[in-house]
């Protein structure tokens, strides 16, 4: 359990409860988002956690931090430079653009210049049935002619996708492996037991209705 991850979290409001509805139309308990960790100081702590989990998954053997525009940018950025800070390994970060541009430097990429068969990975902050993950591998690949070689993520909802784990499904579609640097069990079982800066942040309400949510489509 990264304990002081879930802190992160939760102290900067990067996970929230209440009611939302996410992108796959579910309807959640809980939402995540690493978009509000938008300092100088939470961005570089986030891009350290996310670096921590690529050195112990991938040592060296990568050559790019690709962010999905729009939440992965920053992600992509932090996490390069503390690789470099924390680590001294030197990797550049690279997003995409929603339409290319076609004029000045044209082209629907921004950042490091890949050659064709360059290892990348994928920084994003959950996982949740993969759609925009496989968006993505498929734009790398064929654009770049570069090879996708594993995920990150902060947070791996451990969901259900058409029958089984969501991650495992995508896994097999696509051949890639997703890394997390938690897992929501971990956040709720943490902070239900735990105060963050004096705050209870899972009162009984709320992990009853996480254990409803995940009784209809855990993993």
């Amino acid at each position: 359990m990264n304990k002081e991850f879930i802190e992160f979290l939760a102290g900067n409001g990067a996970v929230k409860f209440g009611d939302f509805t996410l992108k796959s139309g579910r309807k959640s308990p809980y939402f995540i988002s690493t978009g509000v960790l938008c300092d100088g100081k939470t961005s570089y702590e986030l891009g350290k956690f996310f670096a921590q989990k690529i050195k112990e998954v991938y040592g060296e053997g990568v050559d790019a931090v690709y962010g999905p525009a729009y939440k992965g940018i920053p992600l992509a950025v932090s996490a390069s430079i503390a690789l470099n800070k924390e680590f001294e390994i030197n990797k550049g970060w690279i997003f995409d653009r929603k339409e290319a541009k076609a004029h000045g430097d044209k082209g629907e990429f921004v950042g490091t210049k890949l050659d064709p068969g360059s290892k990348v990975i994928i920084v994003d902050d959950v996982f949740t049935t993969g759609g925009t993950k496989v968006e993505a591998i498929k734009k790398i690949e064929e654009s770049l002619e570069c090879k996708v070689v594993g995920i990150i993520i902060a947070v791996d909802r451990q969901e259900r996708g058409a029958g089984k784990n969501s991650i495992e499904e995508f896994t097999e579609q696509t051949g890639v492996k997703v890394h997390s640097v938690t897992n929501i069990t971990d956040v709720f079982e943490y902070l239900k037991e735990n105060a963050v800066k004096g705050k209870i942040y899972v009162e009984s309400e709320v992990y009853d209705a996480f254990l409803k949510y995940r009784e209809e489509y855990g993993a």
